[in-house]
């Protein structure tokens, strides 16, 4: 660059020579400023306005070298040796780890140039302009970071994409991670970080198709993959039931079938999948399809979130489903959910005394706000307003935390 611009100096300088000695008659220049005038030649102006741009270029030069050697003299003293200034780093991120995000971006940032790994230096520092509320100044950090160290272009995209998730901007963080995957298809971190992001975003045709790159290159634990799967499988339950909701109540039995069709053998046998696609069957008015997938589920499977979806389950025959329901009984007889369910289909069946008795038979083995306010609900409709006012106040004591022991005033008052 400096031999360059010398080289348009000395090219401007034999050009105006020899413009003088080709025209040296080419005119004159006048100035006036105000009162006064100035006359030269033409040749001598453009000399002198070359003269100054030269010596403004030379004045801004050495401001700049200057500042530089001042700074690089100011670390000197401050940071020292290679030594002294990992001993800064160090201090830097221990103020990290204290949430002094301000000391530690200062530490951080100015040692970054004199330590082994600058990397953790640069993102820990915009991690904390990032807990500082200065979301451009992060930006800018992992910017300047990624211009000195390119080799880092991953993870200090990575960086950038996770503080993006974080604000919510989840387009902006996803155009990042997809344009780090066509440079590094096989990163680990990339991959993972893209399951986060498609997780969070309810993506579940997206997660889907990353699915083979999360099993080949192993970026989470087994369970956390048979985790993600059945995440996708109640995702596409969902889709489905809102897809049948949109049809005649004949057909939505079908389109929800061919959705459950399409689940893996193994994923059809895991409870919660089970339940979302329960519950898919009974928003879409499919009550006695769901009973009889709950009933097998629950024959092979004992699961309490189940059992709480087969007690409010819209059959016609509630005394088929309250006979399998006691079944169930002699192997889990004290089961409080099982007792509860048994509650709820008895209150469909009319038969109010034995939901009541099962109602307190729950709430014998367990304390439970909404097998509470069950009870309360038909003791007041039964006439024993007293009874259920004391069972809701039982509830309300469960739901809410103990309160400060203050002065209350007395009955009298």
């Amino acid at each position: 660059m400096k031999k360059l611009i010398v080289f348009i100096i000395i090219l401007i300088f034999l050009a105006l020579w020899g413009f003088g000695v080709i025209l040296p008659d080419a005119g004159y220049v006048l100035v006036i400023l105000g009162q006064k005038t100035v006359e030269t030649s033409l040749w001598f102006a453009c000399f002198a306005i070359l003269a100054i741009a030269v010596i403004w270029w030379l004045a801004t030069r050495f401001v700049h070298v200057s500042w530089s050697i001042a700074q690089r003299l100011t670390d000197f003293f401050v940071f020292g040796t290679t030594e002294r200034a990992s001993k800064r780093a160090a201090s830097g991120m221990i103020d990290f780890l204290s949430g002094d995000w301000l000391q530690a971006r200062k530490k951080l940032l100015r040692t970054a140039n004199k330590v082994e790994s600058p990397l953790v230096n640069y993102l820990a520092a915009a991690r904390a302009s990032y807990e500082l509320g200065d979301h451009e100044e992060a930006v800018k950090i992992l910017h300047e970071a990624q211009k000195k160290y390119t080799t880092f272009s991953v993870p200090i995209g990575v960086a950038q994409a996770k503080m993006e998730m974080r604000d919510g901007r989840y387009e902006q963080a996803k155009i990042i991670l997809l344009s780090l995957q066509q440079r590094a298809p096989k990163n680990p971190l990339v991959i993972n970080s893209l399951r986060e992001l498609y997780e969070v975003r309810n993506d579940w045709l997206a997660l889907n198709d990353l699915v083979p790159l999360v099993k080949k290159f192993k970026v989470c634990s087994v369970a956390d993959i048979f985790a993600m799967e059945s995440s996708i499988v109640i995702g596409q339950i969902k889709l489905a039931s809102e897809s049948a909701e949109r049809l005649a109540i004949g057909d939505r039995l079908h389109e929800l079938r061919k959705a459950w069709g399409k689940v893996a053998t193994y994923q059809q046998r895991i409870p919660r999948v089970v339940a979302a696609y329960a519950q898919a069957l009974m928003h879409n008015l499919q009550d006695q399809e769901a009973e009889v997938i709950l009933r097998k589920t629950l024959s092979k499977t004992w699961d309490d979130s189940l059992i709480d979806l087969y007690g409010v389950l819209r059959v016609v025959d509630v005394a088929e489903a309250i006979s399998n329901a006691e079944s169930w009984l002699k192997y889990y007889p004290q089961n409080p959910y099982l007792l509860r369910a048994l509650g709820r289909l008895n209150l469909r069946n009319h038969l109010w005394g034995l939901a009541r008795d099962y109602f307190q038979r729950s709430l014998v083995v367990q304390k439970n706000a909404e097998t509470y306010a069950e009870l309360a609900r038909l003791l007041n409709s039964l006439g024993d307003s007293q009874k259920s006012t004391e069972v809701y106040q039982a509830a309300l004591q469960l739901s809410v935390p103990s309160l400060p022991d203050l002065p209350q005033p007395s009955k009298s008052y």
